[in-house]
């Protein structure tokens, strides 16, 4: 474009045009599925109220009841109650073998007893209203399904060890029965609720700390070896007090003490996972000798175990260490092989050292090998529930997601990447044009965004300049998915921040077919840009997308968003500080 004047902007007789895949305006047509995305899962309506009906009033409420749907396993719910399940459970394995010792009957044990029967009798219910995950990794909502899976499972030991629990109260407490406590040691096949222990321990307790999950399991490997020491040893008690020959009488502590025997045989429990005292010559019983070397053997197998556990961590964390360490050297010998500036070393060196924790506390999606063998749809869903809230910051995006939820699936399972930058780096600069044209939206981290004056062809970057501060929530260079744009300022991280691009031409290829309001959104958001061509600016505040979003949506006016008002103070902030600076940008 040449004008008369060479002063005058070129920029004056220029308008963006809207691209060719917006072009031709359909009229929108509301998708067949509205509203689908609010649905994380298929659902069945609720049953017509036929209570009116002489006869059938009560078989339409248990068909009713019948269709609804359980909580979801992974639910905040279900999280607090099975933190109450692990609780119960590390109870259970302290003090049901504890009955060996005889211990005294107080007000606390028997407030426990009730509390305990209690929690185990609800627990049915519980997990009779809780969804079941089928090994192809479908999650079961609906209650006549989660109980016939429950009731070939865990329902019949389930119901027999809490009415133990309750037997344990009422009879053992009004007949004094000496028999029954010893069918409370059934309920040690609780045991194997161990399994949703591990589970909850592992969701609580799982960090990104390499150096922090190492320290966790060894804790709780500790922790597991002495609760192993303490159900051993109050049986080697229970076997001492059998007869008058068994090693409690014969070692004359039969009226020392519990406390004194429970030491003593806490640490012979401990000796048999060492291996430190064995002596076969001692004077046993027959089933004194048979439990020892049962002992003796388990002790050994866990022992085994917990070393080799150990050792394989500590082996682990030294391999990344030796190779993080390699990698750094090698940087390091190639910046000066070629006379790299000492600024920029230390500068890449920073990068590549704060990158390595990075990745040592978060694997990127790529590295995760097991994720190539979940299917495409699951794929979709994961992307869907990890993109989805960010892109519905903007009204356009939170319009589609009513409207073609579908379209919305495919967006952020083909066209989204995401992008990792640290403090000083430069995203993009003026004048630029983008090979790979993205929308942007940020994560995490604060960025900064400068435009400088028409004279200004250099920007110093060891100033701080006036800019807009642009932080979580909020995105750029929406241009891209509907014009042909080029950067008309820079885009600096002012702290390490994390990005969502989305790919403007897989955008395009996804919808410009698609009966919806896009073209209609396509030629208005052109057409505001070209009203606005001499403040032109990569920023989302530049036009207002809620207004056109609230035009096509035929609904009334909407108040300023929240983003918009804070670019404007931001914007109005830099304006004054720029006014006030008798600094010059060189060039």
């Amino acid at each position: 474009y040449q004008s008369a004047d060479p002063t005058r902007n070129l920029m004056d007789n220029f308008e963006f045009e809207v691209l060719p895949g917006w072009q031709d305006a359909q009229p929108p047509v509301k998708a067949a599925f509205a509203g689908a995305a609010k649905m994380n899962r298929l659902t069945v309506g609720p049953m017509p109220d036929l209570s009116d009906v002489e006869g059938e009033s009560r078989w339409s409420q248990l068909a009713a009841w019948c269709l609804r749907e359980g909580i979801s396993p992974a639910s905040r719910k279900r999280m607090m109650w099975d933190i109450l399940t692990a609780f119960f459970v590390l109870w259970d394995l302290v003090t049901i073998p504890t009955q060996f010792l005889e211990l005294p009957h107080s007000t606390f044990d028997t407030l426990m007893n009730w509390l305990v029967a209690i929690f185990w009798t609800s627990d049915i219910f519980a997990t009779l209203a809780t969804g079941v995950v089928l090994p192809d990794g479908t999650v079961v909502l609906a209650l006549p399904q989660i109980a016939r899976c429950y009731g070939r499972s865990w329902m019949l030991p389930d119901v027999a060890l809490s009415l133990s629990a309750w037997g344990d109260i009422f009879v053992g407490a009004s007949h004094g029965v000496r028999f029954l406590p010893f069918f409370r040691v059934v309920r040690m096949l609780r045991l194997a609720r161990l399994a949703r222990l591990q589970v909850v321990l592992n969701s609580l307790m799982d960090t990104n700390s390499v150096m922090l999950n190492l320290v966790i399991s060894f804790v709780k490997s500790i922790c597991g070896i002495i609760l192993l020491v303490h159900i051993i040893a109050c049986i080697w008690i229970g076997i001492g007090r059998l007869d008058e020959v068994s090693w409690v009488f014969r070692e004359e502590l039969f009226d020392a003490g519990s406390s004194m025997q429970y030491s003593i045989a806490f640490h012979w429990s401990l000796t048999q996972f060492t291996g430190a005292y064995a002596d076969p010559w001692s004077k046993k019983t027959r089933l004194e000798r048979l439990f020892a070397t049962f002992s003796l053997l388990f002790g050994f197998l866990m022992a085994s175990c917990f070393v080799s556990n150990i050792t394989s961590l500590m082996t682990q964390i030294s391999i990344v260490a030796n190779h993080q360490s390699h990698q750094l050297k090698v940087l390091s010998r190639y910046l000066q092989a070629h006379n790299i500036s000492k600024r920029l070393s230390e500068r890449l060196q920073r990068n590549v050292q704060h990158a390595l924790r990075i990745q040592a506390g978060g694997t990127p999606e790529h590295e995760i090998k097991v994720l190539k063998l979940v299917t495409e749809p699951l794929m979709k869903e994961l992307h869907f529930e990890l993109y989805a809230p960010v892109l519905r910051v903007h009204p356009l995006f939170r319009l589609l997601s009513d409207e073609d939820p579908a379209s919305l699936r495919t967006i952020c399972h083909t066209a989204i990447a995401e992008i990792v930058v640290f403090e000083a780096d430069v995203i993009f600069c003026p004048g630029e044009v983008s090979s790979n044209p993205c929308m942007l939206f940020v994560l995490s981290g604060t960025l900064q965004y400068i435009q400088t004056d028409e004279d200004s062809d250099v920007l110093d970057l060891d100033r701080t300049m006036p800019g807009s501060e642009i932080a979580h929530g909020e995105w750029l260079c929406e241009h891209f998915l509907w014009t042909k744009w080029i950067y008309q300022g820079m885009l600096l991280a002012k702290t390490e921040s994390r990005l969502l691009a989305l790919t403007a031409r897989r955008f395009q290829e996804i919808l410009s077919n698609t009966k919806s309001k896009l073209p209609q959104y396509a030629a208005q958001f052109v057409a505001a840009v070209n009203r606005d061509i001499e403040s032109m600016s990569d920023l989302g505040s530049s036009v207002d997308s809620e207004d056109i979003v609230c035009k096509l949506s035929a609904g009334a006016p909407r108040r300023p968003s929240f983003l918009t008002a804070k670019r404007a103070v931001t914007a109005a902030s830099a304006a004054a500080s720029a006014e006030s600076s008798t600094s010059v940008v060189p060039t």
